[in-house]
């Protein structure tokens, strides 16, 4: 039962991550000004929140409770993990674009310094400890709904 609940869940997060995000966004979630950064992370974490409890409706679960759950949990992550690259990588950029990783693994790496593995590491733990946090806390919010 937990897991019809997951991934639907799931489902919301690569929506909020991948379909209505915007390079815009994700750069004001690394702003120097911290209210624009909270606003910018609390937009973000809202589409989250919005999708994830439409699709707990349409399953018939507690579909306000793991909304707000969700909203929480990841504004909670992103600004942890905005404040982390703000500090390692300065304020108002994002060290690694989507474009950027695309092309890197299928070898049409335009910013070799950029890209080099001594830089990347950091940057990719980062990114695997942001996801494994969303993932284990949806996987708790389907688990409590």
């Amino acid at each position: 039962m937990t897991l019809s609940t997951f991934f639907p869940l799931l489902l919301s997060h690569v929506m909020g991550d991948a379909v209505f995000t915007s390079y815009r966004l994700a750069v004001r979630k690394r702003s120097r000004a911290l209210a624009d950064q909270l606003l910018a992370i609390s937009y973000h974490s809202l589409i989250h929140a919005v999708f994830a409890g439409l699709f707990l409706l349409l399953l018939g679960k507690l579909w306000l409770k793991g909304a707000l759950l969700v909203l929480a949990l990841h504004f909670s992550i992103d600004f942890l993990r905005c404040r982390v690259e703000v500090k390692l990588y300065g304020p108002g950029r994002i060290h690694v674009k989507r474009s950027e990783l695309i092309d890197w693994i299928s070898g049409k790496n335009r910013e070799e310094e950029k890209m080099q593995m001594s830089k990347v590491w950091p940057w990719f733990f980062i990114h695997l400890l942001d996801q494994g946090a969303h993932l284990g806390s949806l996987y708790g919010i389907a688990m409590v709904v």
